[in-house]
């Protein structure tokens, strides 16, 4: 500054009153023009020389990433507000009060935003790298971040304006609190969500999710502070917030292709009517089954041995016989372990056919079983055939479906009732 001067009192147009004023304007600007060369230098520099670095050190999607969100072009603008902080007591006094008010708000305010633009540059390139990564889903925190950051810098710019401590602004918004916390309601629960989303694991990119509540049935694209987007496979996309994954429930199917196994639970319902003991030409006729060959031998072996030790001779109800429908399920059991799809000899993946309570609509016997496919085509069609298959054979065990009557099987049951006047 009084370097400045002293050139500027040898200007002989100058009143000597403007001496230092005037001096001050011009060392005011010289502080700009020298504050921004340092940032263009700096930018260029770390654009061209440790990006370069990171290259040949073979992390080019990090430099490549850093340069999209001008992270180094930031960092170029830090090292110039660090320069500042140096130069602003040699370049700006306090001689021409109202300039260095100006000047000092100025400078404070271009520190302050040139580390916030930083720090959100280095936090687009973390949400650039891993913002869509399955295995780390950090868009939502990286957002959250943002928030804080912004509500920091919002503070100190606050401070800095008024010339205030912090404290001061913070204790005059507390009384705004209720009012923030509304309007702040869903980023403050999405910001809890995405902590414990996160850090449980309980959803990445990629996932198949289904939540009824929200309709969304399909795998997730995105998650973010707020919401999670969905695309249904119908293509449809349903944006579900973050809180409601934390707050009702719902199923994630990533446990099913990190076993590659997805289970069958369906039931075929019997009608009742149907069920009935095992006679011996049904026996004679079941027996040429492969499947069923030697455990009929060795069920009808049992049976006569029980039979015979309690001298069950006269009373049909008195001894032990096969039935038509546990004879089928043991054949639908055996099937299915026949089958090479069907996980079999694993503990961890039950297998098995089991008779449920009976209802209205029949009596269901319930396939329960794990196919070795998590592919949905695969599965639809491998699930086809096994119930095409037990369809199938259920004359052969003296066994019919159960389905409602229908209008026309209503109307032809009345054409062969005896002295029906319906006509054919």
């Amino acid at each position: 500054m009084s370097f400045i001067l002293s050139y500027v009192e040898k200007i002989p147009f100058i009143p000597e009153h403007w001496n230092v004023p005037v001096a001050q304007l011009i060392s005011a600007a010289a502080f700009v023009v020298i504050l921004y060369g340092v940032a263009k230098f700096f930018s260029w520099f770390f654009n061209r020389y440790v990006s370069g670095l990171l290259l040949r050190f073979k992390i080019e999607r990090w430099a490549k990433a850093m340069q999209s969100h001008k992270f180094f072009t930031a960092a170029g603008v830090v090292a110039a507000a660090i320069v500042a902080m140096h130069l602003y007591p040699v370049f700006i006094t306090k001689n021409v009060s109202w300039l260095a008010a100006v000047m000092g708000k100025l400078t404070g305010l271009f520190i302050i935003l040139s580390f916030s633009w930083l720090i959100n540059a280095g936090l687009n390139t973390l949400n650039h790298l891993y913002g869509r990564n399955p295995n780390i889903p950090i868009k939502g925190l990286v957002q959250a971040v943002k928030i804080i950051i912004f509500l920091l810098t919002a503070l100190f710019v606050l401070s800095l304006v008024l010339g205030r401590r912090p404290m001061y602004i913070i204790t005059g918004l507390s009384a705004l609190a209720a009012v923030f916390s509304l309007i702040f309601k869903d980023p403050i629960l999405g910001f809890a969500a995405s902590i414990q989303l996160t850090t449980n694991k309980l959803i990445k990119i990629g996932d198949w999710i289904t939540v009824d509540s929200a309709g969304a049935d399909g795998n997730i694209l995105d998650i973010s502070l707020t919401s999670v987007r969905v695309q249904n496979f119908d293509m449809t996309i349903v944006s579900v917030p973050t809180y409601d994954l934390i707050s009702k429930p719902f199923k994630n199917w990533s446990g099913m292709y990190d076993a590659k196994a997805r289970r069958i639970q369906r039931s075929i319902l019997l009608d009742v009517d149907t069920v009935k003991f095992v006679d011996r030409p049904m026996l004679d006729r079941l027996k040429k089954i492969q499947l069923l060959s030697d455990y009929l031998k060795e069920k009808e072996a049992e049976i006569l041995a029980f039979n015979a030790q309690r001298n069950v001779k006269e009373n049909f109800l008195n001894g032990r016989h096969l039935t038509n429908i546990g004879t089928f399920r043991q054949y639908a059991q055996l099937y299915l372990q026949s089958r090479p799809y069907v996980v079999s000899n694993d503990p961890d993946f039950t297998l098995m056919v089991r008779q449920l309570p009976q209802t209205a609509g029949g009596l269901p016997l319930e396939v329960y079983c794990f196919l070795n496919t998590t592919v949905w085509t695969d599965y639809e069609a491998l699930q086809s055939d096994i119930f095409d298959h037990l369809f199938s054979v259920l004359p052969e065990f003296g066994l019919s479906a159960y389905q409602q009557p229908s209008g026309r099987s209503i109307v032809q049951g009345i054409k062969e009732f005896p002295g029906s006047s319906v006509k054919a």
